[in-house]
Order: structure tokens, then sequence, then C-alpha cells
């Protein structure tokens, strides 16, 4: 299957995973055969000797699809052996992990020059986060969702709770009640955060 567009490899390595399946496929890869489909297009990236990086995202992209679709281990199989055959040898990780949405959010809030080595601490370990970190990434979340109309999905939801959980369970009042102030994306993530004898716990809503 051949793409309908001619990109160069100056452009595909402006775009993100997702901006290149718009471009070079143009639909949803839902199906097995979207997916093969896109595996198949996937070649150019190799022909042009993009970037490994640019590769990787790529790769993650398919590798996430795979692993949405409501399909028999056998199939699921068939499709990662097909990525792996198309563009395992140029990227480094085969099996990555799914995508934690809170840790992009995270890397978007902290910009490169304002990451200092507890930044990467977390990226390592979401345990190690300090009530700092998620206080910034919460109301970088909280400006995208006002301001630039961020919807968020539900697995992001669910990311960023989890994480707000980590932190509510070292029982600091003084930032529950920063957090409770912090209304628009509780309301948003349909939590709230209630206590129990002592003890902060999140409530999710109807």
């Amino acid at each position: 299957m051949e793409n309908n567009f001619t990109l160069t490899k100056e452009e595909i390595e402006q775009l993100t995973a997702v901006e290149l399946l718009e471009k070079l496929y143009g639909k949803e890869i839902n199906t097995k055969k979207n997916i093969l489909e896109y595996i198949e297009l996937t070649r150019i990236l190799k022909k042009l000797e993009i970037t490994p990086d640019k590769i990787q995202d790529t790769y993650n992209l398919i590798y996430e699809k795979i692993e949405a679709l409501d399909i028999k281990p056998n199939t699921r199989m068939f499709l990662k052996n097909n990525l792996k055959s198309q563009l395992g040898k140029l990227v480094s990780e085969k099996d990555p992990k799914p995508t934690n949405h809170f840790i992009e959010f995270f890397k978007e809030a902290y910009p490169e020059h304002h990451r200092r080595k507890d930044f990467t601490w977390v990226l390592m370990d979401l345990n190690t986060i300090s009530e700092e970190q998620l206080w910034t990434t919460l109301t970088y979340i909280n400006k995208e969702c006002l301001n630039h109309d961020l919807r968020l999905s539900l697995k992001e939801k669910q990311d960023i709770i989890d994480v707000i959980e980590i932190v509510v369970k070292r029982n600091n009042s003084r930032f529950i009640n920063n957090l409770r102030n912090l209304k628009s994306l509780t309301d948003n993530l349909n939590i709230k955060l209630v206590s129990v004898g002592e003890i902060f716990k999140i409530k999710k809503l109807n």
C-alpha cells in the first residue's frame, strides 16, 4: 500500500507520531487491517533514515494501538511481530510500557531548562514525586483545561488520580487543602478529597 503524501525527511522529523499517522494514513488505526496497512507505510521511515527517537515514537504509538484492540492473543502477537519485523531493528525498546499520561503532563509542566535531578527521580519512580512537583503539574493541567480547552480522556484522568493518591496518602493536611482549592480540576477528574477520621482519601464521584 502506497501513501498519498510526499513527505521529506525534514518534514517527518518535525511531526509527532500522531501527526505522522494523520499525514501518512489519514485515519485511525483501530482494526487489525488498519494497523497492518499503517505498519507497511512506515517503510518510509527506514527509507529516509529518520532519527531513531522519531521511529521509536511511531513504534510506540502502533504498539499502544495494538494493545488497545479487543483481539485474540495470537492475533495480538501476530501484529506485534509484524511491527517488530518492520521497525524492530531501528528501535531500542521493542516492548514499550504503556504511556503514563501523568508523566507526559509532568514533562510539559517542567520544560528542559527547569528540570532538576529530582525530575529524573520521578521519571524512574513516581512514588518519589514531591508535593511541589505534583502541584506544579496539576496547576499546569488545570490551566490547559481552562485556557486551551483540554479534554482529558478516561485514561488520562485515571493516571492523574493515581499520582494524586500517592501524595494524599502522606496525609499532609495543608497540601490537601490546597488540592481542594483546585476545584475546577477535581471536578474535571470527578473526585473529592475527604477525611476519614484522621486519614485523607480520594472519593470518586458518580
